[in-house]
């Protein structure tokens, strides 16, 4: 009871420190995203035109960069990997453009007159908010002037795979993006785990055993002083090399281009993600420094030794908060783009709870506990993993609600599951937290219980005999030593085994725990997979785009200016190119006018092209028909 009053005392200071890390969130509350991801356009995609359009509108899911979001259309037939750069394979105008109306639309100008062929429009968008990029592609096809639709069975995917490509490649930037996202994630999980041990773990455990509190302090020392400092450099490092894997999506890969300084400058000055991969940059290195002053510093006052961690803790809330700021923290609409990131806050927290606590019991407890022998082990471990076991179901518990809430929020229908990347990796991801659980549900609930009731048996089992101990002055003192039987020795080696499983599981069990980060950073990548719901074009959109071929001859009838005859005109197929026209000429009674009465001349005008007024004289067949 005394150990959960004292926890409720610290609760208002986390639950401050929790509220203060939404600072973040309120400070920008414009909206957020994560990739600007192709809504609709016009032509549609895979649409059939039966004329050369004059224009590409394209209407994007988020904002976008006009700095370095782009697009150009080539014929499918001379599609080739270079082709952004060969501009004379190229078949608009090179003016692509963000519209300045609306940031999400983009328009390109096509060439006039383009020929019968299958067209790929190519595109790549960063988001104005998180700089994210995306590498896309739509074709669509204009008949032949006879009706005729073109085919082509090669590749119209665009020729990138890097970080959020929508084509599902998977290259050199693309596994450099991934790399460094995941690097960032696990750095600041296990940085802010290890903070959480030193506010919520050690302080609770209340033990007069001096060999156990030699092993709590030597513990914090092996975080502070080998692990900290070196964990916080890889996530500066790595921040920067989330920068770069930008880069390298604007340069198609090309890793001398990407490191151009202005070019590194113009992402971090531009929208929300250059804020935010700031703020990441200054905590980090904020953090850095209170760990080097702390290191030089040749003695500190004690109220300063109580308010360091919850420093470093409040820090470690701030970056992580900044991380998800900055990182795919929901492509969903404006409407729960808060409720989205708060989410993924709270997931990424849950993170640090769970998989942060595990890796630091593997990579700095378990080392520290092996120098002692194996009941002060076994001894140190049930007490150490009871105080922590909380923190990790809190982790779990959250991590069980906010993961079904993230994936709502960035899929639309449960059959992007097998038809995306995203869907696909996010199913790998749920196995290996199932994977996870089960893991430690073994040590939870069948290990530790068992080398528990081990270590009781053993204690009740040992007996003491009095030994006189000779000391000064001929004075003797009497001490209780412990006299080990056959059946404690056999009960020892069973504790010794049973405590070298639970350290194994332990010591392995985070290799889970990284490869869920992994999906993580997969998740980033193949975000762009999950193309949105298309909605209903309204019906001045459907009207607009020429989709369709008509495929009945148009039928008319006018009469003359004089009122004395009715012309009944026929047009057939009724398309772009060759035409039959018949006339038929009815006099006031509705009665064949006879072709050797009159004659018939049409005067045509192209609308699409400007190519004058045409006169085409109708040839009479003999029946009061006359046709061309």
């Amino acid at each position: 009871m005394k150990r959960i009053l004292k926890r409720s005392k610290l609760f208002p200071i986390y639950l401050v420190a929790f509220l203060a890390t939404l600072v973040l969130f309120l400070l920008f509350p414009q909206n957020l995203s994560a990739h600007a991801i192709l809504v609709r356009s016009d032509p549609a995609r895979d649409s059939t035109l039966a004329a050369s359009p004059p224009q590409i509108h394209m209407e994007f899911s988020e904002n976008l960069n006009p700095e370095f979001t782009t697009a150009y259309v080539v014929n499918a037939a001379t599609n080739a990997t270079n082709a952004e750069k060969d501009t004379k394979t190229h078949v608009d105008q090179g003016n692509a453009h963000v519209s300045s109306t609306d940031p999400k639309e983009m328009d390109l100008s096509l060439k006039p007159k383009l020929p019968s062929a299958v067209y790929v429009v190519l595109y790549r968008t960063q988001s104005a908010d998180d700089g994210h990029i995306l590498h896309g592609s739509f074709v669509f096809t204009v008949a032949a002037p006879n009706g005729a639709v073109p085919t082509y069975k090669g590749s119209t995917q665009a020729n990138t795979g890097v970080e959020g490509s929508s084509s599902n490649q998977f290259d050199g930037p693309t596994l450099w993006s991934l790399v460094m996202i995941t690097l960032v994630d696990l750095t600041a999980i296990f940085w802010a785990g290890g903070q959480l041990w030193s506010i919520f773990v050690f302080p609770f455990i209340e033990t007069t055993d001096e060999e156990q509190q030699t092993i709590n302090r030597q513990t914090e020392q092996r975080f502070n002083n080998r692990f900290a400092l070196p964990v916080l450099c890889l996530f500066l490092l790595a921040n920067i090399g989330v920068l770069i894997g930008q880069t390298l999506g604007v340069t198609d890969g090309q890793l001398i281009p990407a490191l151009n300084p202005a070019l590194l400058a113009g992402l971090v000055t531009q929208g929300h993600f250059g804020t935010y991969w700031i703020a990441r940059e200054v905590l980090c290195i904020a953090a850095i420094a209170l760990i080097v002053a702390d290191m030089l510093a040749k003695g500190r006052a004690r109220g300063l030794t109580l308010l360091l961690p919850w420093i470093q803790f409040v820090l470690a809330l701030f970056l992580l908060a900044a991380v998800t700021l900055s990182g795919h923290a929901a492509a969903t609409s404006n409407d729960i783009i808060i409720y989205a990131v708060l989410i993924d806050f709270l997931h990424l927290t849950a993170a640090a709870l769970w998989i942060g606590g595990m890796i630091y019991i593997s990579i700095v407890y378990l080392p520290v506990l092996k120098r002692y022998p194996v009941l002060s082990r076994t001894r140190s471990l049930l007490s150490v993993l009871s105080h922590y076991s909380p923190l990790a179901f809190v982790g779990v518990g959250i991590m069980a609600i906010t993961g079904p809430l993230n994936a709502t929020t960035r899929m639309s229908g449960l059959d992007q599951l097998l038809s995306t990347t995203y869907g696909r990796t996010l199913i790998v991801k749920v196995l290996l937290v199932g994977a996870l659980l089960i893991t430690s549900a073994l040590h939870v609930l069948l290990l530790r219980p068992h080398l528990k009731r081990s270590l009781k048996e053993y204690d009740r089992s040992t007996n003491t005999v009095q030994i006189d101990i000779p000391l000064n002055d001929g004075v003797s003192e009497l001490k209780q030593k412990p006299v080990v039987d056959s059946k404690q020795k056999m009960l020892e080696r069973s504790i010794g085994q049973r405590t070298w499983t639970l350290s194994n599981v332990l010591r392995w069990e985070p290799a889970l725990g990284v490869l869920v980060l992994v999906c993580t950073g997969l998740l980033t990548v193949f975000s762009g997979t999950l193309q949105p719901v298309t909605p209903p074009a309204s019906a001045s959109q459907v009207a607009a785009q020429p989709t369709k071929i008509p495929a009945k001859p148009f039928v008319t009838t006018v009469k003359t200016k004089d009122q004395k005859f009715q012309v009944k005109l026929s047009v057939d197929p009724n398309h772009f190119g060759t035409n039959t026209f018949t006339a038929t000429i009815l006099d006031k009674d509705g009665k064949v006018v006879p072709d050797s009465q009159v004659g018939v001349s049409l005067y045509t005008t192209m609308l699409d092209m400007d190519m004058g007024t045409d006169a085409v004289n109708l040839q009479p067949d003999g029946k009061g028909h006359f046709s061309a």
